[in-house]
């Protein structure tokens, strides 16, 4: 009992231990039992079943198997397919040979090919799955024969009753995309919808993989954009092929910005793809964001990718090369020799100095330099003109112990002669122990550099004796170095010999043309060209270039446009050095005609002058100097958008140019990208250009860093360019400073440089600086010039000091130094600033003595001299003597002068005959000078005087101020001219469109003697301010 009680009283303790688990222990339970259930089958088949219950199936046997996989790798269908039909019905095909099969049935027996469904209906146990028709179908599809598939397609489901699965409809489709139908693409995609399955990633890309075989970049966009939006990976190789056809197509970079818009991952390969396409596009800004794109997608670059980042770069001349080659470097990747040479070349397309030494820099401290990398290095220098540099490689070739090619020796010789060195082109010469034709040439044209005559005639025999027979290229070089040294008789006997030898060419004429024109022989060159036209040779452009330099040279600006008259009548293009020779002429124009009309004639040429360098610097040039900012602004843009690689003179003509244009900032940019980008040395005359840029344009301070950093030693030229520079900003005291400092450094100083420097003193009376700096200039070996005292001149006339004025003057007047009116008018100003009547007739009288004809600058300071002086007489006489003794015309600036001090004077009606005589003399008075005319007029109540002057200034260009107009008005209504006088003038102004809101007062003002006229009119009587006296 007591056994029982406590059995009772355990199982009592478990249930109520396990009271709060019921709930979970049934669900384990009745889960364990339903999945139990639900594996029966496969627990069954896990038993081993004795292998007389199992279904055999019998195997091809070995032998055939071995038959049919030699006949398939020999490609032979036929024999194949007679061992299968031997086989198949005794046992399934296995799955390995099943694709070989149903290839050969296409290449030998595609009618019978129903044959495999039968096949595999026979053994459907084995090949009765939708594995087997997968497998065929695709093998079908990939041989692009639409009709078979199709056929196979219809019998897979009537003969063998399958359903169509997704691997079915996929195999289908991308057979569809193989043979290029888009159409039945769509179609069986529908179908495939109908039947509501889904393309899975391989299927999608199988159909891209077909469009992409046949060139439909349209239609795979759309498919890899899909792909994209339904979260597949494409396929890395997908993309890249994808650009390589779209690339082909011309297409790749529209293609390239699809795919980013749509978020479509890029991997190494289309990166590399697309990068190599910027290369042959010659495309970096679109080199630049694929790059930046990759980055920021974190796509690591191949040696490929680099390889063509870096080549886009290098063509462009874009600094960010060298990065991008350390970062190559760090990466690990290999940098082969054929890399370093190919970029050599590419640097020297574009003169990209800095990072072809980078390059450079790599080989030495890697593997070394070759004759191979020496010979790309030697190319850069040789297209950046630094002919030099590149004849100096020869030293370190040897004595890195290499030997020069052929080539190479042929190259350094042309170098040599194209920088003067002409003793080492024969140096090489003896190098050779053969010389072929071109270094024959390289030896003629030192011979040209020299002057040799005798030298090239005798290379000419070295020629003959070594069983080489001279060309005409080899007669027409020795022609030139005849030409060169003027030895026109030579080359009369050298042409005649070519024309023994049936050599002469058009080449042969032009040289000797060009001897005639260097000599002035116009009668000569004129003569040749009969002669050359009789021998069938019709002039060319370089015939009729060098008439047209010599008509330049001579200054003869119809004789030229006569040469291009005719040149046009022969149709016969002008080039860039047609149009280089007329622009060249207009340095010697004398006026704006000419200008306009050689300008016409570039613009009618239809050259561009940014497709040659010489042209574009004597372009720029002529547009600077003739202040065509339009013209020069437009040019500049056109460059900016060109290919043109400025050398280091163009760089400086571009900075000059931004500087007259007032543009600063772009000064600074390419002066940066000569200097940090393409690793271009500024040469004097370059770094003198951009200090002029910088002190023109008021960045004095900018200037002065530039000079002190630079490392090229000063010079006189760029002292006197910061001289200026504090001249103008009225920096009297740097300017001593720096005077004084380079004569600490030694730098020699010339003339120009230091009438700089006196000018900076003298324009503020400095005379204690001015003389000090004349005395050292005898020390320097300068002599003072006609300049130099006419700038001490103008300091004592600054400073009041006339007396010292005029011992200055009559000092070059003994020694002979040359001087013209500018030193006397400085004097007369003096003289009418500072009072001094006394002098002024002496100064007139020296000028008559010493034969200096006077200016309008003289005249104009004699009228304001003598209309302060109350002496308006002898103004007028002034103004009809001087004009004949100077030969010159009274401009608008001495007529309104002289209109001013007969108003000052008190003179209105004196006044207004200047006015009268002004306009018939055909000089148009400006809005200052018809503004002061009215304005005395009034003031002197001389009203209907002043109406006429205004009707007479509205009928013309001319106009009058504003304040003036109203003045008028309200005078002629405060006499009770209001209705009769003031209102008509009113209504003519406003026909005449010059009222600008004028109005009549609307009643008469209380009378007054006169009527206020602005200070600022009052001031205007006279061109210049001055002390009235009374």
């Amino acid at each position: 009992m007591a056994l029982v009680e406590m059995s009772a009283q355990s199982l009592q303790l478990v249930y109520s231990l396990l009271a709060p688990l019921w709930v979970e222990l049934s669900f384990l339970l009745f889960f364990s039992l339903g999945y139990f259930y639900l594996r029966a089958e496969t627990f069954q088949k896990g038993k081993k079943v004795p292998k007389a219950k199992q279904g055999f199936s019998p195997n091809f046997r070995a032998i055939v198997r071995k038959t049919i996989e030699a006949e398939a790798a020999s490609g032979n269908a036929l024999k194949l397919l007679e061992a299968w039909r031997a086989e198949e019905s005794s046992a399934p095909t296995p799955k390995d040979l099943l694709k070989p099969v149903v290839q050969a049935f296409l290449d030998a027996d595609v009618e019978n090919i129903d044959q495999v469904i039968e096949h595999l209906h026979a053994h459907k146990e084995s090949l009765g799955s939708s594995w087997a028709c997968t497998l065929v179908l695709d093998t079908v599809a990939r041989s692009g024969n639409v009709k078979v598939m199709m056929q196979l397609w219809d019998l897979c489901q009537k003969k063998l009753n399958l359903s169509r699965s997704c691997s079915m409809y996929e195999v289908i489709l991308g057979g569809f995309a193989s043979a290029g139908h888009p159409e039945k693409v769509k179609d069986f995609e529908a179908l495939m919808s109908k039947d509501r399955l889904k393309l899975s990633p391989r299927g999608h890309s199988l159909i891209i993989k077909g469009f992409l075989k046949n060139g439909l970049v349209g239609e795979v966009l759309p498919r890899i954009v899909a792909m994209t939006s339904l979260g597949h990976l494409v396929p890395a190789f997908a993309v890249a092929q994808f650009l390589r056809v779209a690339a082909e197509q011309g297409q790749a970079p529209q293609m390239y910005e699809k795919l980013l818009e749509n978020k479509v991952a890029l991997g190494t390969e289309a990166v590399t793809v697309i990068l190599e396409e910027c290369v042959r596009l010659r495309d970096p800004k679109l080199a630049r964001r694929v790059e930046q794109a990759a980055r920021e997608a974190k796509v690591s670059f191949s040696v490929h990718a680099y390889d063509a980042m870096l080549k886009t770069c290098a063509e462009d001349c874009d600094v960010h090369a060298i990065e991008l080659f350390k970062e190559m470097q760090a990466e690990g990747h290999s940098i082969s020799e054929g890399l370093c040479v190919g970029l050599l070349a590419r640097c020297a397309d574009g003169k990209f100095l800095s990072f072809a030494e980078e390059v450079v820099r790599f080989v030495r401290a890697g593997p070394g330099m070759s004759i191979a990398v020496y010979s790309g290095l030697m190319k850069v220098y040789a297209y950046s003109g630094m002919y030099g540099k590149a004849c100096d490689l020869y030293d370190q070739i040897r004595s890195d112990g290499l030997e020069p090619d052929t080539m190479m020796y042929g190259c350094l010789m042309k170098f040599s002669v194209e920088c003067g060195r002409t003793a080492l082109s024969q140096e090489l010469s003896e190098k050779l122990s053969v010389l072929d034709i071109q270094n024959y040439m390289s030896l003629i044209k030192a011979a040209g550099r020299d002057r040799d005559v005798d030298r090239a005639f005798s290379i000419i025999q070295r020629l003959r004796e070594n069983d080489v027979k001279p060309d005409a290229i080899a007669f027409n070089c020795v022609l030139d170095v005849c030409v060169k040294a003027g030895d026109l008789s030579r080359a009369r006997k050298l042409l005649q010999e070519m024309k023994d030898l049936a050599l002469l060419d058009i080449i042969t004429y032009n040289t000797l043309l060009k001897g005639y024109c260097s000599q002035g022989d116009i009668k000569g060159a004129k003569d040749l060209l009969a002669e050359m036209t009789d021998a069938g040779y019709a002039p060319n452009d370089v015939s009729y270039n060098c008439i047209l330099n010599v008509a330049v040279n001579k200054g003869s600006f119809e004789d030229a446009w006569d040469t291009i008259s005719k040149m046009e009548q022969m149709n016969v293009r002008p080039d860039h050095y047609t149009v280089s020779i007329m622009l060249k002429a207009l340095k010697r124009a004398k006026g704006s005609r000419d200008v306009q009309r050689c300008l016409g004639f570039l613009d009618r040429s239809q050259i561009d002058p940014c497709s040659d360098e010489i042209l574009m610097n004597t372009v720029l040039e002529t547009y600077i100097r003739h202040k065509e900012l339009k013209r020069l602004e437009s040019l500049l843009s056109k460059f900016e958008q060109s290919s043109l690689r400025p050398s280091v003179p163009t760089y400086g003509s571009i900075i000059k140019a931004y500087a007259n244009l007032k543009r600063p900032e772009k000064c600074w940019h390419y002066w940066n990208e000569m200097q940090n980008q393409r690793g271009l040395e500024p040469n004097d005359i370059v770094y003198g250009c951009m200090l002029d840029a910088l002190v023109c344009n008021g960045q004095v301070d900018e200037a002065v860093k530039l000079f002190e950093n630079s490392r090229i030693k000063p010079n006189a030229v760029l002292c006197s360019i910061l001289v200026k520079g504090f001249t103008n900003s009225g920096q009297t005291v740097r300017a001593m400073a720096l005077w004084h400092e380079m004569r600490e450094k030694g730098v020699k100083m010339n003339t120009a440089a230091c009438n700089a420097f006196v000018d900076a003193q003298a324009r503020v009376g400095n005379m204690e600086e001015v003389l000090q700096i004349v005395e050292a200039m005898a020390l320097d070996g300068c002599q003072p010039d006609g300049i130099t005292h006419s700038t001490i001149v103008k300091g004592y006339a600054m400073k009041g000091d006339l007396d010292k004025a005029m011992e200055v003057l009559r000092s070059m007047q003994a020694s002979g130094v040359y001087h013209d009116a500018i030193v006397y008018n400085t004097i007369l100003d003096g003289c009418s600033k500072h009072r001094r009547p006394d002098l002024v007739d002496k100064v007139l009288d020296s000028m008559d003595k010493h034969r200096i004809s006077p200016t309008n600058f003289t005249l104009g300071i004699l009228v304001k001299f003598y209309s302060r002086q109350k002496q308006l007489d002898k103004a007028f006489q002034c103004m009809s003597s001087l004009p004949k003794r100077g030969n010159f015309v009274p401009n608008c600036q001495v007529w309104s002068c002289l209109m001013g001090a007969c108003l000052l004077n008190g003179s209105p009606n004196k006044a207004l005959h200047v006015f009268r005589d002004m306009r018939a003399a055909g000089q148009s008075a400006d809005t200052r000078a018809c503004t002061s005319l009215v304005s005395g007029l009034v003031r002197m109540g001389q009203l209907k005087e002043a109406v006429q002057v205004v009707d007479e200034v509205c009928q013309g260009r001319c106009s009058v101020d504003q304040d003036c107009l109203e003045s008028l008005l309200a005078a002629l209504a405060q006499k009770g001219l209001r209705e009769e006088v003031a209102k008509p003038l009113l209504d003519r102004l406003r026909k005449a469109q010059v009222d600008h809101g004028l109005h009549l007062p609307a009643a008469p003002l209380p009378r007054s003697p006169e009527v206020p006229i602005s200070g600022r009119l009052m001031a205007a009587t006279l061109p210049s301010s001055g002390n009235r006296q009374k």
